[in-house]
């Protein structure tokens, strides 16, 4: 399933572009994605101290991966990002995790 997912993105993510187009119009668009891209070149270049890092991997973790969602051009993708940005829905996502991955992390709750 995740390999046909990975092919209809792009699809998707190309239809989303064009209803966005069509109702907010091409520059508010393009604005928007750069706008995204740039947040996440930051998330993913803005450090960690080791020490934060090493209390809590899975936060280090998380904020990396929104924030190449984020880089990635796309309202899908984008979505998925701000999702994982946010810590009390970061959990659900948690749960999704496969159990051989989530033993590299100690679970502080």
């Amino acid at each position: 399933m995740s390999i046909k997912m990975l092919l209809i993105l792009p699809v998707l993510e190309l239809l989303l572009f064009i209803l966005f187009g069509d109702l907010l119009g091409f520059f508010p668009v393009i604005f928007f994605i750069l706008l995204s891209g740039l947040i996440g070149f930051y998330l993913l270049r803005s450090g960690m101290n080791p020490k934060k890092i090493a209390e809590n991997p899975k936060e280090w973790i998380f904020t990396k991966f929104a924030g190449i969602l984020l880089l990635i051009p796309g309202f899908i993708t984008d979505f998925c990002g701000v999702f994982l940005l946010i810590k009390s829905l970061r959990y659900l996502i948690w749960d999704y995790v496969p159990d051989r991955t989530k033993n590299y992390f100690y679970d502080d709750e």
